[in-house]
């Protein structure tokens, strides 16, 4: 019966507004610090998908670059070109020239 009665009390009365303020400010404090992690967990990810992107980018470019020279040594010329310079192939209409011994 206790309990009953300090609710209804004029010093219940008084408090609750102030108690009413203390948690919508707790709940406000709480939502205004969350919010700034999430943005600033939302710059690092967004950070990181721009160095990302840029990454795939360079591998792009370097994809292109080695299916181009690819195709080359597919190629009959990109065959005779390395067989010329690592296997020392010469053509019939090639022209020979040494260093006098």
């Amino acid at each position: 019966m206790k309990a009953l009665e300090f609710f209804k009390s004029e010093k219940f009365k008084r408090a609750l507004p102030w108690v009413g303020l203390a948690l919508l400010l707790l709940i406000v404090g709480f939502t205004v610090k969350e919010h700034f992690s999430q943005q600033r967990k939302l710059n690092e990810l967004l950070s990181e998908k721009a160095r990302l992107q840029t990454q795939v980018e360079e591998l792009n470019r370097e994809h292109e670059r080695l299916l181009s020279n690819l195709e080359f040594v597919k190629s009959r010329e990109g065959l005779l070109w390395y067989a010329r310079e690592y296997l020392g192939y010469t053509g019939p209409d090639d022209v020979i020239i040494s260093p006098d011994d």
